[in-house]
């Protein structure tokens, strides 16, 4: 890597979005990959069922617009992607938008759950958004969803039967939109795509390609 590039690289900030019951933490891989590349790295955590969804989209809109970086890319993990997409409009900052396995159009899993005695009150603040996924978006930035497809173990698969391919928790289906730039599958899991090789390279050369 040259220095004109870690240069170009540590004026642009990436804002790591995780998804339903994890933490910042999740993102620990991911984000020390990035850090290597030259990139400014900062970590989003929210209370993503035990907090309103409107008090969470306002949160990670002050976080990213304070943020010192004119360029903030956004890289998100599942109900992350739902956030981020429905808090873009009030982003200021130019960036790219980067979604691992997010239901954009609607978890199956999540409506299921809310069906159920015992599954019915684990979303809590996290129902709407889940069941609904992104509702009339307003794409202001260069996006790409990478997908998993591994049907393999999730928790979707103890409570419904996800259409194929999956990964095991997001079916493909509920990630494809037309408003995404662009879109790349991969043979993972959902919780598998955070720690995946293939994955930290994808995100990579999506970020360095110019901004459209």
């Amino acid at each position: 890597m040259s220095k004109s590039q870690l240069y170009a690289k540590s004026d642009q900030a990436i804002v790591l979005v995780h998804g339903l019951w994890m933490s910042r933490w999740s993102f620990a891989l991911i984000a020390n990959y990035l850090k290597k590349e030259g990139y400014k790295v900062y970590r989003f955590g929210y209370k993503s069922s035990t907090k309103p969804f409107e008090f969470n989209c306002q949160k990670l809109r002050a976080f990213v617009n304070s943020r010192r970086e004119q360029t903030v890319h956004l890289v998100v993990h599942s109900m992350g992607g739902i956030l981020s997409m429905r808090t873009l409009p009030q982003i200021k900052k130019q960036g790219k938008l980067i979604m691992l396995g997010s239901p954009v159009n609607g978890s199956q899993a999540a409506r299921a759950m809310t069906q159920k005695k015992w599954t019915s009150w684990m979303l809590k603040h996290a129902t709407e958004p889940l069941t609904n996924g992104v509702v009339n978006p307003k794409v202001m930035r260069s996006s790409l969803m990478i997908s998993g497809t591994s049907n393999g173990i999730g928790i979707a698969k103890l409570i419904t039967n996800l259409p194929k391919p999956n990964d095991g928790t997001v079916a493909l289906i509920e990630t494809q939109a037309q408003w995404i730039n662009e879109q790349i599958n991969v043979k993972t899991n959902h919780f598998r795509m955070l720690f995946h090789k293939k994955i930290k390279q994808l995100i990579s050369k999506f970020l360095i390609n110019p901004i459209e």
